[in-house]
């Protein structure tokens, strides 16, 4: 669930970009319960967006675009096999009047060249995932992993770790969690 609100620019005194706040179906207490919960944990790297759906209001009053992002997997840590590519929904993108509705609290639009952890979730309908929630995505920068929300009590054992290191964190629970059946990559 989204909420918008604006903040005013004291200085410029225009409006700026409106910032949203969510409410998540689902919040994990430690890595192990997101790890468990999720359908597909990847290592992958925004390579294009595209705007998808629009959702509409039971009144038509309201709308809410999506868009699509496509990830190529560079690594597979649970659940995506076959070819290399896979897509991701998200709320945000342009609505049906040309807008840009921006929608941060999942991390803010997919910048297309950059990697990213993602934990996620398959849609029942159709080929795309969605981003557990805001725990469930860290961008990677100069070789680290960055939380959305870095004090985030999930959040806070991954940002600012070393990729590899927070990709064998993952591992190690993946592999706790199944019983050590899982085999290596």
């Amino acid at each position: 669930m989204f909420g918008l609100k604006r903040h005013q620019d004291e200085k410029a005194q225009k409006p700026s970009r409106s910032k949203s706040a969510a409410v998540w179906k689902e919040v994990y207490k430690n890595p192990d319960e997101m790890v468990k919960s999720v359908d597909t944990i990847v290592l992958a790297q925004a390579i294009d967006r595209q705007p998808g759906r629009i959702a509409y209001s039971s009144n038509g009053e309201d709308v809410l675009p999506f868009e699509i992002v496509a990830f190529r997997v560079v690594n597979d840590i649970k659940g995506k096999k076959g070819d290399g590519i896979i897509y991701v929904e998200r709320a945000g993108g342009v609505d049906h009047e040309g807008n840009q509705v921006y929608l941060d609290a999942d991390g803010g639009d997919f910048e297309v060249g950059n990697s990213y952890l993602l934990f996620l979730k398959r849609q029942e309908d159709g080929p795309y995932y969605y981003q557990v929630n805001d725990q469930g995505r860290y961008q990677v920068e100069g070789g680290r992993l960055k939380a959305v929300d870095k004090d985030d009590e999930v959040s806070v054992i991954f940002h600012d770790r070393p990729v590899e290191e927070g990709l064998q964190l993952v591992r190690e629970s993946r592999d706790k969690l199944s019983g050590g059946k899982t085999k290596p990559e």
